[in-house]
């Protein structure tokens, strides 16, 4: 059994003190205790009852996950008693109370209506604060009770429009907890134990979030005086609320849910996303709804009928009814309508009158439409004036989206609304892509599956063998001369480069791949276009087979794909040592003709262009891709060209190019160097050019900003891109690697990410350039679009900082680390091993260069670190490309 008691504390207010209200509205006087309860008073002697409503703003929105439910859940169990009143059932039929209780979205309601005594008045006061503060539950009565929060879930779902609306609401809503029905599932409930109970209770139980609405015969100063005994007592936990953050976005296409059943009649139903209750559209999307429905549209889990079917065909609708609701809540809000149809028709045809009536009513509706509608709406609030019950109920639904004085915000709303605002609400809230439909079909032989719940098998396990089928692979320390002593290089006559690191590897893998570069006087010729499709076309199904086919018994041996590169392309082998030779005669045969297909071209050419138009319409590869084709071919003009390639045009490519590209040959892994280098020959001789090879010239490229607009895009990125004369060999290169690396962990990342949040990615690298006197410092990152210009600030603040800021012996520190963990990473794996084998293959380089290059940054002194920095890393000669709805970015100054 759990008994919990709330502490007690003497409230500030001397006891013969009668506090005087925050605001008074039309009868309506609030009041607040010291330890944050509010109190509502509605007082009229001329009726003989009380109506007393304890609201709790804690409702389904506010569950945690794995507990669906347990809002409603914890309803029940308010009534289970307490030390003092452990029958809650006698004290009810004793005193002449009349108790029911609710629970929503937003709120769980407790409502007492008795006849308007002192004696009640000052027991009902007593009741609510001690079940509020003294709650007691059991095992068994938690046992029990949900055997009947079970049931009356299972009837809630014998209704077809109760779980079409489920469903739906669970479509429109996918991460909110609105999109959680309120009485929850019974896989949550069935797992509910007393300490989550309790849990949840202390959470949201507290007399911050709590109003108490007294309204009908009472005395108010004697209620105050009651109210501020008993709950004034309470003491509010020091403890703050959880905080809800969880929002759908919006949505962006039309959504459907279908759902089958064995009862009922074929519904059709729509579900529009709109605005919370206290946003002042609200009102005027309701008006629309009224003038729709020529009704008052229900609230809350209230449905309303439509008085006239003429909406929609009478055909189609037949016997069957139209009805809406109208939910404005708390943090969003939606406007649902309903139809019922004969039971052996389909609900298509009225899913699709329902929609054409509603949207083309958005334009057509007329001010008699609305003056007729407003007059509804201001009349049922004005009957809820008239009856204090009904009245106190309703404060409830205003008090919980935050305050009860919206009830009159919102009756004047509605009688300052004109026809122009309904058609506005309904054009912005009642279209396609905000619209979730419902269809429910009534099916004699609906198919469920159930799934089980997972089982261990119970089988025994000792057949297994203990040791590991896979071999081990050898360490090799991750330093760059250690490396370098275990690596074969060679070099054919005709200029082509191999260099093979044998090593035992897990599993006996070996990881190799062929490059072929384009030198500068082959690139500029070659049609880029054929050469972006050429390598997997290369290494094609059709081209592999056929490989496959002149070498038999290779089937399923390894891997081979091609891939472009930035200056030509390269084909990767995968194998096992066994198969390794094998796989590269098969490498032989898919070099030695074109074997691929028509139709692989064709396929391939439809994925590259869907491909290239999606990244032409997303900020990030945007902007790099127009970075990078920086005096070359516009992201249009090579869309263009790719559309307008043939088969033939491929064909040519791979002519024009054997024979005139350089090659490379690396591998990593477990096999004989020498049976290897005879294997390779063959292709590379084939392919390779007799010309030495040309590398691209240096980038002449001026400073300049761009500006690419996406309408609508929530994202943008920044790309930037800085060309620095100071290439690999050159006397500051050191001195600027160590600068851009401080610039980065000190500067840039601070102010962009882990500071203010402004980027969720980014990217950043200094990059020698090959065969030129350049290194580039290339920036990507991502921010939301609005913010755009206050990423690009931060950016550049970060640059002057090196102007304005010296580098300390600190930040240094920490560079010079990172960068010697960075080298280090590069051996930690096979295919990291394989990349920096063919980088520095290909650059005629050594690891022995890498050692050298650790020992020159370990000595690097800090006053050379800062002049490098400072000389060469400057915002304003980067070359900058913006993309995403730069048009909505908003000035930082502003």
């Amino acid at each position: 059994m759990l008994f919990i008691t709330c502490l007690l504390t003497i409230p500030a207010r001397l006891a013969g003190e009668t506090p005087e209200p925050a605001c008074e509205i039309e009868g309506v006087s609030e009041y607040q205790l010291d330890n944050g309860l509010k109190v509502l008073l509605v007082p009229d002697s001329s009726i003989p009852t009380l109506t007393v409503n304890l609201i709790i703003r804690a409702g389904s929105r506010h569950e945690p996950y794995g507990q669906k439910g347990i809002a409603h859940l914890l309803e029940h169990m308010m009534f289970k008693g307490t030390a003092t009143y452990p029958d809650v059932r006698n004290v009810i039929r004793r005193n002449g109370w009349s108790m029911q209780a609710s629970t929503w979205n937003d709120f769980t309601n407790y409502e007492t209506t008795m006849p308007g005594t002192r004696e009640n008045l000052e027991e009902i006061i007593h009741f609510e604060a001690d079940r509020f503060a003294n709650l007691r539950v059991t095992s068994s009565q938690l046992i029990e009770e949900l055997k009947i929060v079970l049931n009356e879930n299972s009837n809630a779902k014998a209704s077809p429009e109760n779980v079409l609306t489920e469903q739906m609401i669970s479509a429109a809503f996918p991460w909110h907890n609105y999109g959680r029905a309120t009485i929850g599932n019974q896989g949550d409930l069935s797992k509910i134990t007393v300490d989550s109970l309790e849990a949840f209770r202390q959470t949201h139980y507290r007399t911050d979030n709590a109003t108490i609405v007294l309204a009908g015969r009472f005395e108010p100063k004697r209620a105050l005086e009651n109210i501020r005994a008993h709950f004034g007592r309470l003491m509010c936990p020091e403890r703050v609320p959880p905080i809800e953050s969880t929002i759908d976005p919006p949505q962006t296409g039309e959504r459907r849910v279908t759902v089958r059943g064995m009862t009922g009649k074929p519904v059709a139903a729509l579900l529009y996303h709109g605005p919370a209750g206290a946003h002042e559209d609200f009102a005027a999307l309701e008006i629309f709804l009224s003038a729709l429905m020529d009704a008052t549209p229900g609230y809350l889990w209230a449905q309303e009928r439509f008085r006239s079917a003429a909406v929609v065909s009478p055909d189609i609708l037949g016997d069957g009814q139209l009805w809406g609701r109208i939910s404005g809540l708390k943090q969003r809000g939606f406007v649902e309508l309903y139809g019922t149809m004969p039971t052996d028709s389909a609900p298509e045809p009225l899913l699709n009158e329902l929609i054409a009536a509603t949207e083309r009513f958005a334009e057509s509706v007329t001010r008699e439409q609305v003056r007729t509608a407003k007059r509804r709406v201001l009349a049922r609030m004005q009957s809820q004036l008239l009856d204090l019950r009904s009245f106190a109920v309703e404060l409830r639904y205003w008090e919980s989206l935050g305050d009860w004085r919206l009830y009159f915000l919102h009756r004047d709303r509605v009688k300052n609304v004109h026809v122009d605002d309904v058609r506005r609400v309904a054009k912005r809230y009642l279209h396609r892509n905000n619209r979730t439909e419902g269809l429910y079909f009534a099916s004699s032989e609906p198919v469920v599956t159930t799934i089980q719940e997972p089982q261990v098998p119970t089988e025994s396990f000792d057949g297994f063998r203990r040791e590991s089928a896979v071999s081990v692979g050898e360490w090799i320390e991750p330093e760059p001369l250690a490396v370098e002593s275990r690596v074969n290089r060679h070099s054919f006559p005709n200029g082509v480069k191999v260099a093979l690191l044998p090593k035992r590897t897990r599993g006996s893998m070996v990881h190799a791949r062929l490059t072929f570069r384009l030198d500068s006087n082959v690139m500029p010729v070659t049609d880029t276009g054929a050469l972006s499709l050429l390598p997997k076309l290369i290494t094609s199904t059709n081209a592999k087979a056929t490989s496959r086919r002149r070498v038999p018994g290779s089937v399923g041996l390894g891997t081979t794909f091609g891939s472009n590169t930035d200056d030509g392309f390269s084909i990767t082998i995968r194998s096992e040592k066994e198969h390794f030779l094998v796989m590269l005669e098969r490498l032989n045969h898919l070099l030695s003709e074109p074997c691929f297909t028509q139709d692989e071209f064709e396929s391939l050419k439809r994925t590259n262009v869907a491909s290239l138009e999606r990244r032409s319409r997303l900020p990030y590869p945007l902007a790099d891709e127009h970075l990078r084709r920086s005096g070359a071919k516009s992201i249009q003009e090579e869309l263009d060209s790719l559309k307008s390639i043939t088969f033939a045009d491929v064909l040519d490519c791979y002519r024009q190019l054997t024979g005139n590209v350089h090659g490379e040959f690396v591998a990593v892994g477990d096999f004989e160097p020498k049976a290897v280098i005879a294997k390779v020959a063959l292709p590379l001789d084939r392919w390779q050019s007799e010309h030495k090879f040309q590398p691209s010239s240096s980038h002449q490229v001026e400073s300049e900003t761009t500006e690419l607009q996406i309408d609508g895009s929530p994202s943008a990125c920044f790309a930037g891109d800085l060309y620095v004369q100071v290439g690999r060999d050159h006397p500051d290169y050191v001195a600027l690697l160590v600068a851009h690396r401080v610039w980065m962990l000190h500067r840039l990342i601070p102010r962009i990410s882990q500071d203010v949040g402004l980027s969720y990615y980014y990217s950043n690298a200094l990059q020698p350039l090959p065969g030129t006197d350049q290194s580039r410092v290339s920036l990507r990152a991502t921010c939301d679009s609005v913010r755009l210009l206050e990423l690009k600030r931060a950016i550049a603040d970060s640059f002057f900082s090196l102007h304005s800021t010296d580098i300390t012996v600190d930040e240094l520190s920490l560079a010079k680390e990172q960068l010697a963990n960075s080298a280090r990473m590069k051996f930690w794996s096979d295919k990291s091993l394989l990349s920096s084998l063919a980088e520095s293959t290909s650059e005629n380089r050594s690891f022995v260069d890498d050692s050298n290059l650790t020992r020159r940054i370990n000595e690097v002194a800090l006053a050379d670190v800062q002049r490098a920095g400072q000389s060469y890393l400057k915002f304003d000669q980067m070359v900058i490309v913006v993309a995403g709805d730069v048009a909505s970015a908003a000035d930082p100054d502003q």
